[in-house]
């Protein structure tokens, strides 16, 4: 069954005795999960990290195993934003080789925070890319726009302590926008065309 969805075989019958076969889709398209699956992984760290962890330490949270892992669950969500953005498992590979590089340097005995900070930005860029391959140019844009107000804030510290604080919720607005373009994959389209005739043999039934 395509798109790992999980499915149910329905056999109504309508006013004529016709038999209507119905393939009932029970989950939202492989790419709109990665999406969930993206943040599921990465938003847990995050919070932990910056909750309990950021402030308490100080400086030395850099070397910190949350701070680690914080790196590490951003990295995670890239891999899957880039199958969420592509619908390629070809491109989702390329994107796993660097993405695990990067989580391996986490585990180093040294961390290079500006190589950190590189090598973030190459990820989200990996996984915008498509968006322009596929001609999605006014959602990269807008992607862009987002990453580009909250990366002013992470960078400039324009309201001092509150600047990071910002930085996040303008983040915020960046999963709608992902969820938008794994929605408008070819694949994603076929799986709400199917869904639609779904619905309307549903609805020819209970006439």
């Amino acid at each position: 069954i395509p798109y790992n969805t999980t499915t149910t075989t329905t056999i109504l019958m309508n006013n004529n005795n016709e038999s209507c076969f119905l393939e009932e889709k029970t989950t939202a398209p492989l790419a709109v999960w990665a999406v969930v699956m993206g943040i599921c992984v990465q938003v847990p760290f995050s919070f932990l990290y910056h909750w309990k962890y950021a402030h308490a330490l100080g400086l030395s949270r850099t070397n910190h195993w949350s701070r680690r892992m914080d790196h590490v669950s951003i990295h995670t969500a890239c891999i899957f934003f880039s199958y969420a953005t592509s619908g390629s498992w070809d491109y989702l590979f390329v994107n796993i080789l660097f993405n695990l590089d990067c989580i391996y340097r986490q585990f180093q005995h040294k961390v290079i925070p500006r190589r950190n900070q590189i090598r973030v930005g190459l990820s989200i860029i990996a996984y915008l890319v498509p968006l322009l391959t596929r001609g999605e140019i006014a959602l990269f844009v807008q992607c862009w726009i987002v990453l580009h107000c909250s990366g002013w804030f992470f960078i400039k510290y324009p309201v001092g302590g509150w600047s990071h604080s910002v930085f996040h919720i303008i983040l915020t607005l960046l999963p709608p926008l992902l969820l938008q373009a794994a929605s408008t994959l070819p694949s994603s389209h076929e799986y709400i065309r199917q869904l639609q005739q779904q619905q309307g043999c549903s609805s020819t039934i209970l006439q």
